[in-house]
């Protein structure tokens, strides 16, 4: 019954009164007209980033552009959509956007082809995804008490990270994208790579001058006014935008719905299950991370216990749901965060109708394939801000706890070894060439580097460093006139 009523008070949170100003406020909702466009924003920031992971994964299994790949897309942006709604009604409570997961694209790689790859690796994965999302979610239920062995220094470092992690991916895009990178070599590229810089510099001016000159509410739809600039740029510049999967061949090209993936086929092994809820632990620190982020960025406030157990729980059952239609593990969007703490906009109501696009996005894949033709340098160009704004969230956060002597080590150290460690890619070309590639994978994330290393030096260092060094200097001292 407790259930069922915090259910029902959630829903009616969001949907009591209509107000403008709602905008600015968790619950209430807000006239559509507002709504909508907020919404979309939030769908768009996240739109190709939610595909992603999965084109990788798909590549690298060799499944890439079958049905089962086309299926499991379909699934994702569908789960993408429940989720959020799960999210915002009955999980966290907090305006959270989730999407496929980056966190778990190497792991899932590594236990794929180590498993054959093909339709076998990729059925080996999804037992792991139901598996460790439905362990992580039991796990989450009782963070209340083991969360109080992370100390507070510890998730300011992990939200300065997930900045840091989102830095190289902004300015890739900025760039053109990845394939426009790779292809600067040979110079295999439709057009010279200055005129990807100046389509991205166009679209970041544009959501700007949006932000200064634009009144009230209006000014922060900067970023939708920004892509639609980019994306108008686009259209006069030959072989930037690529029409061809707007092409309609059949009826399953203008609707499609979800499918339930077929799980007599799913593999369960010790192995990879583990790995994957290693993984999952990984994804629970980025949601402390990015629900602390909303909270302290947007709210002026801590997260309650509810609202850091709710992201977390949410987040791996809603993983375990995901597993059902094929697709990959969700978490919550950094990318969505900074749009938050950024505007304020922290309204449920319009994130809830960002949902909903996702979903009707799922069933009708013509909006989805439109969505994808946008260029990688527009979504750069307008992100860019949004994707640095989360690293300064999280330097004011570590500034609000003090920078100690302690508290100095800790970020020093986690930003030097932590980060510093995953830009040395010699590295990780050895391990993978040894055969470790698992160890590779998990070193790669600087989310769970500097987690782990932050983790480790709150607890081993004192809290008060310059007091044991003075107590120290004093009992030389007095040796010292002894003798």
């Amino acid at each position: 019954m407790t259930f069922f009523k915090d259910l029902l008070d959630g829903i009616k949170a969001v949907f009591k009164g209509k107000d403008v100003n709602n905008i600015y406020k968790i619950n209430g909702r807000v006239p559509l007209s507002r709504a909508i466009p907020f919404g979309i924003q939030h769908v768009l920031a996240m739109f190709v980033a939610n595909v992603t992971p999965l084109l990788i994964v798909f590549g690298g299994l060799g499944i890439y552009g079958t049905d089962l790949a086309t299926s499991a897309m379909t699934g994702a942006l569908f789960m993408a959509g429940i989720g959020t709604a799960v999210q915002v009604f009955i999980g966290a409570k907090l305006p959270i956007v989730i999407g496929t997961s980056f966190t778990f694209v190497g792991i899932f790689t590594s236990i794929g082809t180590s498993a054959g790859g093909g339709e076998g690796g990729y059925y080996l994965i999804l037992g792991s995804v139901m598996a460790g999302g439905l362990i992580s979610s039991v796990l989450c239920l009782f963070i209340k008490w083991w969360g109080r062995l992370i100390k507070p220094i510890v998730p300011c470092v992990v939200v300065l990270a997930i900045g840091l992690s989102l830095v190289n991916s902004g300015a890739t895009q900025f760039l053109g994208g990845q394939t426009v990178v790779n292809g600067l070599v040979g110079d295999k590229n439709p057009q010279p790579v200055y005129v990807y810089i100046i389509i991205a510099a166009a679209s970041l001016l544009s959501a700007v001058f949006w932000q200064i000159f634009a009144k009230g509410v209006w000014k922060n739809l900067n970023i939708i006014f920004g892509m639609a600039v980019g994306y108008v740029i686009c259209l006069f510049v030959p072989n930037v935008i690529d029409f061809s999967a707007l092409q309609i061949k059949d009826f399953s090209d203008v609707i499609f719905y979800p499918e339930f993936a077929d799980i007599a086929k799913f593999r369960f092994e010790p192995i990879p299950i583990l790995l994957t809820t290693i993984f999952f632990l990984i994804s629970v620190v980025e949601g402390i991370g990015d629900a602390t982020a909303i909270c302290r960025g947007a709210l002026n406030r801590e997260p309650t216990n509810r609202e850091i157990t709710g992201t977390l729980v949410a987040d791996g059952f809603n993983s375990f749901l995901c597993s059902f239609f094929g697709a990959l593990p969700l978490t919550t969007f950094a990318q969505n965060v900074s749009i938050v703490t950024s505007t304020k906009a922290v309204n449920r109501f319009t994130v809830f109708i960002g949902s909903l696009f996702l979903i009707a996005a799922s069933f009708f894949p013509i909006i989805s394939n439109f969505l994808l033709t946008i260029p990688d340098c527009v979504i750069g160009g307008t992100m860019v801000i949004l994707f640095g704004s989360i690293a300064v969230v999280g330097m004011e956060m570590c500034a609000k706890q003090g920078f100690s002597a302690k508290n100095v080590l800790i970020i020093s150290l986690s930003l030097c070894l932590g980060f510093g460690l995953t830009t040395v890619t010699g590295l990780f070309t050895y391990l993978n060439e040894a055969g470790l590639n698992y160890l590779a994978d998990m070193l790669s994330n600087n989310v769970l580097n500097m987690f782990v290393i932050s983790f480790i030096l709150s607890w081993i260092l004192p809290d008060d460093m310059n007091f044991t060094f003075k107590k120290r200097s004093k009992f030389t001292d007095a040796k010292t006139k002894q003798n």
